[in-house]
């Protein structure tokens, strides 16, 4: 922080936000840049330029008046939504889920709130729903971090996950009405469990069809891979149909690349101890 305001000095278009308390004025977001500039200006002479002290001498600030006596009054709250929650400066996730959570309580205060960050419901949906089941359930989500709070939220946006926890939202107001225990455990297992199934949020997708069959789902409770259980997806014929397939065209694929005889000689024992299984 320090070594950036020295390069590039304090950017005018990032203020401190403070509110003003009778005589004195408490800082509401800036207090790193804050304790970094006066840093500067206690330092001995030879640490840092004369021009660099001086130009911090006089630092950008926007006040917000004695009317504004909490930093939850409706004005700062407000103007962070729209600096931060999609506005130039963004917000971690998980940040501008606890602030919409702040905001928003009854449904007239959601409609507010819509409107004044010009965004969609299900834009605030994203964020709201996830974050406040994660605390209706905390004693589940008590080992994973703000950090992984996007996975979650990301997952949400398949209609499957959401019918397999049997989530219930009211959506006047975006409050937790209901969802199942048991499969809100297995789902932050496969998300986040030592054994996760799902390492990527590109992997959400088979997640979701997986946990839209009721078979495939179950085999991955009990522990089978994400890719394992996508063959219980579809009714056994056409998996069996599907993978025989795939088994073909391995075999082609091995033709055109003319093995040799102890290639050969391993191919077919493998084949045949494959076999055996089969009849087993």
């Amino acid at each position: 922080m320090i070594g950036s305001i020295v390069e590039n000095g304090f950017l005018p278009y990032e203020p401190l936000i403070v509110r003003q308390d009778g005589k004195h004025f408490i800082v509401i977001e800036g207090n790193r840049r804050l304790a970094a500039v006066q840093s500067i200006l206690a330092a001995p002479p030879e640490k840092y330029p004369e021009e660099v002290k001086a130009s911090l001498k006089v630092i950008p600030v926007l006040v917000f008046p004695d009317g504004a006596q909490h930093e939850d009054s409706d004005d700062i709250l407000r103007y962070l939504g729209v600096k931060h929650l999609f506005g130039f400066r963004d917000w971690p996730p998980y940040s501008k889920a606890m602030f919409l959570d702040k905001r928003i309580v009854t449904k007239k205060d959601l409609v507010q709130v819509l409107k004044e960050l010009n965004i969609k419901k299900q834009e605030a949906a994203r964020y709201l729903i996830p974050y406040r089941l994660r605390r209706v359930a905390k004693q589940i989500f008590r080992k994973v971090n703000a950090e992984d709070f996007w996975s979650l939220a990301e997952s949400f946006g398949r209609k499957n996950i959401r019918a397999y926890i049997e989530l219930d939202v009211d959506r006047r107001t975006m409050r937790i009405k209901g969802f199942n225990l048991g499969k809100l455990r297995h789902l932050t297992n496969f998300l986040y469990g030592k054994k996760r199934r799902v390492t990527d949020t590109r992997q959400l997708s088979n997640l979701s069809r997986v946990l839209g069959s009721t078979d495939a789902a179950r085999e991955l409770e009990k522990g089978a891979p994400l890719d394992e259980a996508l063959i219980y997806v579809e009714p056994k014929r056409e998996s069996i149909a599907h993978l025989v397939r795939q088994i073909e065209k391995s075999f082609d694929k091995i033709r055109k690349l003319s093995p040799g005889k102890e290639d050969l000689t391993r191919i077919v024992t493998m084949i045949e101890e494959f076999s055996r299984k089969l009849k087993k």
